[in-house]
C-alpha cells in the first residue's frame, strides 16, 4: 500500500490534477510521488454549495481582490473544508494537504497529517503585498487558525530553508518537524542542454506577471544605466500586459502561455536566445521562473532575499541584489553582460544546480525519506 493520500482544496485549487491548481505545480507534484511508490490516490475537497454562496455573500466587500481574501481567510469557510476533507474515505496511514486552508488533523485526529508549502500567511503579511483593505481582526483570524494548524501537523515540508525557518520562528513548530525539501520545476521535459550556448549578445530576459511586485520598476531604471554602459543592450519583459514608458532597447511580449505551442516556442526560443535572467522582486516567496531558465544556461540575478538567495550561488551560477536598489542592480549586470566567458561558465554551473534540486522527483526522493519514517 502507497504511504500517502494528498488533499487540495481553497485559494489553490480543487482539482488536483489541473494544470492551474496550486500555481500548476499540483499535478507536477503529484506524477512524482506516484512515481517515488508514495501516492495512494489525490481528493480535491470543495465546500457544499449553499455554504459556499452564504460565505460569500457575508464576506462580500465591493473590493474584489478583499473580498476573495476575507472569504478565504474565514474560519467558518476553512472549518467548512476540513468537514469536507473529513468525508472522504482514506487508507493510507499518511495525509497530505497543500498549504493550510483547511486541518486535515482536525477531520483525522489518529492518522499522520502533514502540509506542504511554498509560502505561508506570516511571510505575505510581512511583505506589504496582496493584502490591501483586508481586515485586520480577518487576518488575525487566519493566523490563528495557521498557527493552530501547523502546530498539529506531524510534519511540515517546505520549498525553501528560508520558509522553514519562518515555520520554526513564526508559527512555533519544533524545528525537528519542519523540513525543506525543495520545489520542482513546473516542465514536462527538460530543456535539451546546449554546452556551445553564444553569451556574446547583451540579451537580458525578465519574466513576471506583477510587475511592480517583481522589481519591474527598478529593472527599467537599472537598465537604463546599463544601455549607457553597454548600447547593444537589450531586455525581453514576459508577463504583464501593460509596461508605461519601455526604454529604448527593451520589448514587451506580454503573457506567453505554456498551454498554447506557438507562444511556448516563443517563450523558448527567448530563453535560448537570451545571456541572463533578472528578477529582482520585492517580494517572491518562491519563483519557479528562474529555476526554468537557470535550465537553459541562463545565470540569474536575483533578490538577496527569501528563497531566492537559495537559488544561486553568487558568482557561481547568478549574482543576488540588495533588494529594491537599482544601483546595485544596474552595476552587477553591466558587470556580467561585458563578460561572456563568465556568463558561459556560469550558465553551466546554474543548470547543474537546478537539475540537482529542483525537480519534482528529487523533491519527492527527499520527502520520501520523512513519509516513511512517519509511517
Amino acid at each position: 500500500m502507497s504511504e500517502v493520500t494528498v488533499f487540495v482544496g481553497g485559494s489553490v485549487g480543487s482539482d488536483p490534477y489541473s494544470t492551474r491548481t496550486w500555481s500548476g505545480s499540483s499535478a507536477y507534484f503529484l506524477k512524482a510521488l506516484d512515481g517515488a511508490g508514495l501516492l495512494e490516490k489525490a481528493v480535491g475537497i470543495q465546500v457544499p454549495k449553499a455554504i459556499h454562496y452564504g460565505l460569500l455573500a457575508k464576506n462580500y466587500t465591493r473590493d474584489r481582490a478583499a473580498w476573495r481574501k476575507h472569504f478565504y481567510f474565514d474560519p467558518a469557510y476553512r472549518n467548512a473544508l476540513t468537514r469536507a476533507a473529513a468525508k472522504v474515505p482514506v487508507a493510507s496511514p499518511v495525509l497530505l494537504q497543500i498549504g493550510h486552508m483547511f486541518s486535515l488533523p482536525a477531520a483525522f485526529p489518529r492518522h499522520k497529517c502533514v502540509s506542504y508549502h511554498d509560502g505561508n500567511l506570516a511571510e505575505l503579511i510581512a511583505s506589504g503585498f496582496g493584502l490591501e483593505h483586508v481586515a485586520a481582526r480577518r487576518l488575525d483570524q487566519a493566523m490563528r487558525y495557521e498557527i493552530e494548524t501547523a502546530q498539529s501537523m506531524s510534519a511540515i515540508f517546505t520549498f525553501s530553508e528560508y520558509l522553514r525557518q519562518s515555520f520554526i520562528h513564526n508559527y512555533g513548530v519544533a524545528p525537528d518537524r519542519v523540513f525543506s525539501v525543495g520545489g520542482g520545476i513546473n516542465l514536462d521535459q527538460v530543456p535539451e542542454d546546449n554546452p556551445s550556448k553564444s553569451y556574446t549578445a547583451p540579451r537580458l530576459l525578465f519574466i513576471g506577471t506583477e510587475f511592480a511586485r517583481k522589481g519591474g520598476p527598478q529593472l527599467l531604471a537599472a537598465f537604463k544605466a546599463v544601455r549607457e554602459a553597454i548600447p547593444a543592450a537589450t531586455l525581453d519583459i514576459v508577463g504583464p500586459a501593460r509596461v508605461d514608458n519601455l526604454p529604448a532597447g527593451a520589448t514587451l511580449h506580454g503573457h506567453l502561455s505554456k498551454a498554447d505551442p506557438a507562444q511556448r516556442q516563443r517563450l523558448g526560443d527567448l530563453f535560448r536566445s537570451a545571456s541572463l535572467f533578472v528578477l529582482p522582486s520585492l517580494y517572491e516567496p518562491f519563483g519557479i521562473a528562474p529555476l526554468e531558465a537557470m535550465l537553459y544556461r541562463l545565470p540569474a540575478v536575483l533578490t538577496d532575499a527569501w528563497a531566492l538567495r537559495e537559488f544561486v550561488t553568487p558568482g557561481v551560477s547568478g549574482e543576488l541584489v540588495q533588494k529594491g536598489s537599482a544601483d546595485d542592480l544596474a552595476e552587477k549586470l553591466a558587470v556580467l553582460l561585458s563578460d561572456p566567458a563568465r556568463l558561459a561558465e556560469m550558465g553551466r554551473r546554474a543548470r547543474e544546480s537546478v537539475l540537482e534540486r529542483y525537480t519534482w522527483p528529487a523533491v519527492a526522493t527527499r520527502m520520501a525519506t520523512a513519509v516513511r519514517s512517519l509511517a
